[in-house]
């Protein structure tokens, strides 16, 4: 399986429909003051909390690196625009941007928050960040969350794959949960043969398959986790802009290539 490339094909049926119906609300809207301010400016400001490597942090020389700090210049550059970056935002604090018109587009892992909506549109999901399933290279088998009655799962303790985990335990009824630690040691047991299979986080598994370690992604994701840009509801044309060039960007490989970069 190609779990880079397939990673905007997988939203659940409800997140997809928070998203269209959302789409469909903002083009119903008069028009775009953003949008006419961006033409004139020549500039995109980005909202960011630089302090989650690999997707954004400061590097030592003073200058911003991560997924979504190239995501965000890839995207401006192909509306024509200039990245100008506003990075010293707290997470919690991103929203609060956005309604001071402090900046005009939030891309800083931010997860989808349907109740959100009714202020601010999202983007097209461009990295899902849930958990996957981690075997080992050399596993034959090929197993999902249904077909683990018998196998033993490794999971990170207090992690939303660890209470699904526990969930599939009680629907099979033989399914072995074993907690540790963090979930570099979950795949560590997966890869010195103590666990059949893990249920860890989408980073740290493709962190792991990149570093050269004899695993391999399975399947879809278990749980989702999706993370897209954020604008005010009225910036139509802008969000507009953005997902015509986040579905070039998937279309041509870009998306793709930085993950890799980044996360693999």
């Amino acid at each position: 399986m190609n779990t880079v490339g397939s990673h905007s094909r997988l939203w659940s049926l409800g997140l997809a429909a928070v998203l269209v119906a959302g789409a469909l609300a903002a083009c119903s809207a008069p028009d775009d003051p953003t949008w006419d301010r961006l033409q004139e400016a020549g500039t995109l400001r980005v909202g960011m909390d630089a302090s989650f490597p690999p997707f954004e942090s400061v590097a030592s020389d003073g200058s911003l690196a991560g997924l979504d700090v190239d995501l965000a210049r890839e995207v401006s550059g192909r509306l024509g625009l200039d990245p100008q970056f506003v990075a010293n935002l707290p997470y919690d604090g991103l929203y609060d941007a956005l309604t001071a018109e402090r900046v005009d587009i939030v891309v800083s892992s931010l997860v989808v928050d349907p109740s959100r909506t009714g202020d601010y549109a999202y983007s097209d999901v461009y990295f899902d960040a849930g958990h996957v399933l981690v075997a080992r290279g050399d596993n034959e088998m090929v197993p999902q969350m249904e077909d683990l009655s018998g196998y033993n799962l490794a999971v990170a303790l207090g992690t939303e794959g660890d209470r699904e985990a526990r969930k599939w335990a009680r629907r099979l009824g033989n399914l072995d949960v074993v907690q540790h630690e963090t979930a570099v040691d979950a795949l560590g047991a997966v890869e010195s043969g103590n666990a059949d299979v893990a249920l860890v986080d989408h980073v740290s598994a493709l962190q792991a398959v990149g570093s050269g370690r004899d695993l391999v992604v399975i399947g879809e994701p278990v749980t989702e986790t999706p993370y897209a840009c954020a604008v005010r509801r009225e910036s139509i044309q802008l969000l507009k802009a953005v997902n015509k060039a986040l579905r070039a960007m998937e279309a041509d490989g870009t998306t793709e290539a930085l993950i890799s970069r980044w996360l693999s």
